[in-house]
């Protein structure tokens, strides 16, 4: 994978892995898209266009990188089915959430929420809750041949025990509206 620049480019206080507290994972996916391309395109502009942040934050009365900012490499997204991609970003973002780490994670498509959202159960970091704003419940079984898919992420968080409340949903299919009555969510 190409190196990408490091969160906050060259205005940042450099920070190692160690001293850092907030740890950025970038995650080139695009694997279930079914509208459109150039979810992995995203944690690069997203990178990019970090470099334009003004460090310094007036509410706080501090610079946002004092904390200590790390840009981990992109995630290995190619090759292998959903699963494996899946199981990859859990991996990687089980590491930085063990050390105790902020994760941030930049995506590619919203499927990959299901990585670290995992990642968090497997270091003991549950309960927590999910906040999705998106246009759509993303709540079916599978989509597509699979239920690692963009549309079935919060089925998924679900499956995980998590609570989630969900904004901005203005499309739904008859089995997800089924899905929360069943659920009574």
């Amino acid at each position: 994978m190409p190196l990408l620049p490091p969160f906050c480019g060259d205005d940042r206080h450099v920070a190692d892995y160690d001293a850092a507290h907030i740890v950025v994972l970038p995650v080139p996916y695009e694997g279930t898209v079914s509208y459109g391309q150039g979810t992995s395109e995203g944690p690069r502009a997203i990178l990019e266009a970090s470099s334009q942040l003004e460090m310094y934050d007036e509410e706080l009365d501090r610079r946002i990188d004092e904390a200590g900012i790390f840009t981990l490499p992109p995630v290995d997204v190619g090759g292998g089915d959903p699963k494996a991609v899946m199981d990859r970003i859990r991996e990687a973002a089980r590491v930085p959430l063990r050390d105790g780490k902020l994760l941030v994670t930049l995506g590619g498509e919203h499927s990959i929420s299901y990585g670290p959202l995992a990642a968090l159960g497997d270091v003991g970091l549950t309960p927590c809750s999910v906040l999705q704003i998106d246009a759509h419940a993303d709540l079916r079984p599978q989509y597509q041949g699979t239920p690692y898919s963009h549309a079935s992420i919060m089925a998924r968080a679900h499956e995980l025990g998590l609570p989630f409340v969900q904004v901005g949903i203005r499309s739904l299919s008859a089995p997800e509206r089924a899905f929360l009555r069943a659920e009574k969510l």
